[in-house]
């Protein structure tokens, strides 16, 4: 029996890999217990290509941010040749964190604790004093050998994804079916507008499991105002079309409408001539949502922090001057009003961020009662939540990401 089952229980990861509509749920556990989630940290998020936040955060060269994923410290940088790299945060003389803030137009990475110094690019370049010289040369090491340890990474658009293993396919395999599915649209024409950091008491998998519109009317009900606004009544189809297509969970407003009528006067995001312009909000196994909207982005990134408690970095983009021009003020507030409520403020339950992290919240207390070992998925609507759920277990396993 394998330690997911020890965790699970037997036989729920069978029953997860039912067809949609006969299949169950993950249970509690692997939502509450701190066993599972020290698990997700070895064998879930060092597997595949996690996200760990917005290049945006360190937009000059020079530019440096110290984060965590899976619990390990690590520090993205920009370097002179405008390059985002990542490296693991700690200093190869005594492993002290050498970035312990965010930095702004830096020259070098320098430890607090020994002033070794680093290059933006992690070569070692000073050990002072190391030998009781001051230029450390007199016994000097190998630097070649004692730079800072790089990170697997990828920069894509606005985001910095890590394969912290090295064994996950190329990061191009990986986005390529959301790449496949937007049909050029050109993600970097946008810029960013808003940067918000909300925590709340829940576990991170239940933002990618919110992957449908089953729960609108009742969760967002001052925007989505009856049930037509999200289902074909003739048909019973989702007018949102759940595609787990492998390593992304999409929702894909059918008919060519978006979700949320388009605010006046805002720059659309470019699409090659002749191509269709897709509207849709995707998860990127395992921690990134993104929704592209024709006039904006809007993106979160899942920070787990503990069994119960997620960091969501939240990023609004618009194209070009629209992100920060006084013209689009209004234009801006309208969106951003949509997602964050008038105040912009956590808990504003009049924004979409909110009414959604209140669930999620009431959800983790949920999670707690045995009942909550047996929960069912709708195969009209929730085809992402249970593909996502198998993704879980199956790279946990050490299996490929279904396809």
């Amino acid at each position: 029996m394998s330690q997911i089952d020890d965790i699970l229980g037997v036989g729920a990861i069978d029953r997860l890999r039912r067809p949609v509509g006969e299949a169950r749920g993950l249970p509690g556990s692997a939502y509450t217990s701190a066993e599972f989630f020290e698990l997700e940290r070895k064998t879930l998020f060092p597997r595949t290509w996690m996200c760990i936040g917005f290049a945006s955060d360190i937009p000059g060269p020079g530019d440096a941010m110290p984060l965590t994923a899976a619990g390990l410290p690590l520090v993205a940088v920009r370097g002179q040749d405008g390059a985002v790299r990542v490296f693991h945060n700690v200093c190869r003389h005594r492993a002290a964190l050498i970035v312990t803030a965010p930095g702004k137009n830096l020259k070098q990475l320098a430890c607090p604790y020994h002033a070794w110094a680093y290059g933006l690019d992690g070569a070692l370049k000073a050990t002072p004093w190391f030998d009781g010289t001051k230029d450390g040369t007199k016994h000097a090491i190998d630097k070649a050998n004692y730079g800072l340890k790089a990170v697997r990474s990828a920069a894509w658009h606005h985001w910095i994804f890590v394969n912290l293993d090295g064994n996950a396919p190329a990061f191009a395999e990986h986005i390529r079916p959301l790449e496949d599915l937007l049909k050029g649209a050109d993600l970097s024409a946008a810029r960013i507008s808003h940067r918000e950091d909300w925590a709340w008491q829940g576990n991170w998998k239940l933002q990618p499991d919110n992957w449908e519109t089953y729960h609108h009317i009742w969760v967002h009900k001052n925007i989505f105002t009856k049930m037509s606004d999200d289902l074909d009544l003739k048909t019973g189809e989702p007018k949102a079309e759940p595609l787990p297509l492998g390593t992304i969970m999409t929702l894909r407003r059918r008919a060519g409408t978006d979700f949320y009528p388009p605010a006046n006067d805002l720059p659309y995001i470019p699409i090659p001539e002749g191509a269709e312009r897709v509207r849709c909000t995707s998860v990127i196994f395992p921690n990134l949502t993104l929704t592209v909207q024709s006039d904006h982005l809007s993106s979160v990134v899942a920070i787990p922090i503990a069994p119960d408690r997620t960091v969501s970095q939240m990023g609004y983009f618009f194209v070009g001057e629209a992100a920060t021009a006084p013209a689009y003020q209004k234009a801006r507030d309208t969106v951003l009003d949509r997602w964050m409520g008038t105040t912009r403020r956590q808990g504003d339950r009049g924004g979409i961020r909110s009414q959604d992290m209140e669930v999620w919240e009431q959800q983790q207390i949920a999670r707690r009662s045995p009942i909550a070992d047996e929960v069912l998925f709708s195969p009209v609507w929730e085809k992402n939540v249970h593909h996502f759920q198998n993704m879980v277990v199956n790279v946990m396993a050490g299996a490929n990401a279904p396809r």
